[in-house]
């Protein structure tokens, strides 16, 4: 039976045992008066609990607009439409309007039928409260950002030794200029100025010292004052010492400089040297020594990147080669290959990265530009050959006439980096050392073999804030049963086509670093910020998204006529609660005075 009939059968079961006690009890006195008001009692109580409605004849163009008030929207443009039907989603916004009455559900505007479209003050909605309204039509027009920061994004997970940029673009609407400083443990890392009535993007950079997790600061100042601080937070993992193999085809200033510069930096290196046929000299830095005259599959599956001249990969015999070209493509290894004198070659190690060399005999030092490396480097001999742009590789280095440098290619399961350039040693000559290793710390990365991950955690929310819902996305090969966050057991929803993928959904309760994990797996954070961090580009956000879903549900301007429609009204339930009060209140006061 559906909940009518339940209510139905209920109240006339009270009514029949209430008639009954009426009719036995003693002193019949007013028995007309106290039947008719115990059945007024239960008709009463039944409206309640039954969802009464009556239907009415309307014309579209009679219905009625309502407004929902969202954070950021002005009080005295609330005056200037005429309409009873005010809502909001925001207690605090319901205390300071209080005609604007407080819902908890956008659904709630979709049932009242009454409504033709919704008119939206302030900032807006996201993406999911949108969702809600399922397609009512929305007016919006949001009013115009003033000052601030109105982008901004940074990677939030480095490896130590890698550097943290903070990119994004600040409105300055002031008179005077700004500062924007990224502040850590208390010391000024980096600033930019930013010009009165400008909307300009700044970069704010710098290499991290401490390892963990870390919580910079983005400030914005104008004299003494400080407009906006900001949370920058950072994971910083130990960077995993890499074993690197080198083959070059004689001992050189550029091979002697990467070598000092890779055991510097703590990778495991092997270096061997032609010094005739079929003799090399050896080098074993942080690494124990073994057999590297003849070079196999047991060889190369000790390293995860082998920097190698051309010149001597193309002299391998037929098994060191086959040996090689199994383990780059079936287990992901990466070649770094530097280009010599050599250039034509049909090998598949140089196949996807043609040259051609500049018209000019004595070309000039030229600046570079590396791939995540803001600003050009210092001038560089860069040589006579460059690299054609190719569809199937990724240019990891150019120079400031747009010549690639260096750029890699998928080999199967792994990395093949290319380079022309053979004389980078000059950098640290000349006191450059910084370029130097974001060069090479480039190439080597591109190039490393992966190791498979087991899980992958990935925040879906842009900005996690305290008390708004958060949603995190794993990806695992292993079912999760569970899902903690830090003392909350979750169970996880997954994709219905991607099995391998899983949603969470959590409520954050603090601020600050929270802990994820799956069953037996590893720890992972991420960062919840408080309700006043970054409120600007959560309320471009939401715009944003109010915008996208006003044009995907466009208010239909084309009718000219008026069309008859019947409008379903909810019948309030405060008559009735008055009148169950009012025949209660009578057969107390009855049975009282009798």
């Amino acid at each position: 039976m559906n909940w009518n009939a339940i209510v139905i059968i209920i109240c006339i079961l009270i009514t029949a045992l209430a008639v009954w006690k009426e009719y036995v009890r003693a002193n019949q006195s007013r028995l007309v008066l106290r039947l008719l008001t115990t059945i007024t009692a239960v008709i009463a109580l039944a409206c309640i609990a039954l969802p009464l409605t009556y239907q009415v004849d309307v014309n579209k163009q009679d219905k009625r607009e309502a407004l929902l008030l969202t954070e950021g929207f002005s009080a005295d443009s609330v005056s200037k439409y005429n309409t009873e039907k005010i809502f909001t989603l925001n207690n605090t916004i319901s205390k300071k309007i209080p005609k604007a009455m407080l819902i908890y559900d956008l659904a709630d505007l979709k049932a009242d039928s009454t409504i033709t479209q919704i008119r939206i003050l302030g900032d807006g909605l996201d993406k999911e409260e949108l969702q809600r309204l399922d397609h009512v039509p929305v007016i919006f027009r949001p009013a115009a950002f003033k000052q601030g920061i109105t982008a901004v994004s940074w990677n939030e997970h480095l490896k130590a030794g890698d550097e943290i940029n903070v990119a994004g673009t600040y409105k300055n609407s002031l008179p005077g200029k700004i500062k924007l400083v990224l502040k850590g443990l208390s010391t000024g890392l980096d600033s930019v100025i930013i010009a009165p009535g400008e909307a300009v993007p700044f970069n704010l950079r710098n290499t991290p010292k401490n390892q963990g997790k870390n919580v910079y600061k983005l400030l914005a100042i104008t004299g003494t004052d400080t407009l906006e601080n900001q949370n920058i937070p950072v994971q910083i993992e130990p960077a995993k010492p890499l074993n690197v193999l080198m083959l070059t085809a004689s001992p050189d200033f550029e091979s002697r400089f990467l070598k000092n510069w890779l055991s510097e930096s703590g990778f495991a290196v092997a270096v061997r040297s032609a010094i005739s046929k079929d003799k090399f000299n050896k080098e074993f830095i942080n690494l124990d020594q073994f057999p590297l005259d003849h070079l196999s599959a047991s060889v190369f599956g000790k390293f995860d990147v082998l920097i190698a001249d051309l010149s001597v990969l193309k002299t391998l015999n037929g098994v060191e080669a086959a040996a090689l070209q199994q383990e780059v493509l079936q287990k992901g290894l990466g070649i770094v290959i530097r280009a010599d004198s050599s250039l034509k070659s049909n090998s598949w190690l140089q196949r996807d990265f043609p040259s051609d060399r500049l018209a000019v005999k004595d070309p000039a030092p030229v600046s570079l530009n590396i791939q995540g490396k803001t600003g050009n480097t210092a001038k560089l001999n860069a040589g006579m050959v460059y690299l054609a742009n190719q569809a199937n590789t990724q240019s990891l280095i150019s120079d400031e006439h747009g010549h690639v440098l260096a750029a890699n290619a998928l080999a199967g399961a792994g990395k093949l980096v290319f380079t022309p350039l053979n004389n980078t040693f000059s950098w640290i000559l000349g006191g450059d050392k910084a370029d130097y290793s974001s060069l090479w710390s480039l190439l080597i990365t591109k190039a490393a073999r992966k190791v498979a991950t087991l899980e992958s955690w990935t925040i879906k929310s842009v900005i996690p804030t305290l008390s708004n819902p958060v949603e995190l996305q794993l990806e695992s090969a292993v079912a999760p049963p569970l899902i903690q966050i830090d003392s909350t057991v979750i169970s996880p929803i997954q994709n219905s086509k991607l099995p391998f993928q899983w949603t969470v959904n959590y409520w954050p309760k603090t601020v600050g670093w929270q802990s994820v994990k799956q069953n037996n797996g590893a720890l992972n954070w991420f960062y919840v910020y408080s309700y006043d961090d970054w409120k600007n580009i959560r309320a471009l956000k939401k715009q944003a998204d109010t915008k996208a879903y006003v044009a995907n549900n466009a208010i239909n301007s084309n009718v000219t006529k008026q069309i008859h429609e019947k409008a379903t009204i909810a019948v309030s339930k405060i008559y009735f609660y008055v009148l169950l009060l009012m025949a209660c209140a009578f057969l107390w006061l009855e049975a009282r005075f009798r």
